[in-house]
């Protein structure tokens, strides 16, 4: 009989702890979804390719410049986003693969490709579009 009140008493506990995380109301958070752009916004995708030689010497090294170059030209991707067709723009998502390969034994190349996701909010159109 006191196995049964212990257990009893432990199953009542913990679900009494879960409730507070039951009761939370997830449709009030502005992004159910963490990929989907805010109202308002589209989501816009660029991917990037870079490829450099490899020389002799410290791979690791080389590799750190290659990636300072990636997240460079991702960083600038909303600039020129601002400059053309966005009012606003911030990046969302970012991944970068690096690789070494030396195909046809044409030399070591080192490669880096990645893909750059924004939430952008669009310009209003202007009459002279019309």
């Amino acid at each position: 009989m006191t196995k049964f009140l212990i257990r009893t008493a432990l199953g009542v506990t913990l679900a009494t702890m879960a409730l507070p995380a039951v009761a939370q109301n997830f449709s009030n958070l502005p992004l159910r979804n963490p990929r989907q752009p805010p109202e308002g916004y589209i989501s816009v995708q660029s991917g990037i390719s870079i490829s450099y030689p490899v020389a002799d010497g410290d791979s690791e090294e080389q590799q750190e410049k290659a990636l300072k170059s990636f997240y460079k030209i991702a960083a600038g991707s909303c600039a020129t986003l601002l400059d053309t067709i966005a009012d606003a723009c911030e990046i969302s998502a970012l991944s970068s693969n690096s690789a070494v390969n030396n195909l046809d034994n044409r030399g070591t190349r080192l490669s880096i490709n990645g893909q750059v996701t924004m939430s952008v909010k669009l310009k209003a159109p202007t009459a002279a579009a019309k």
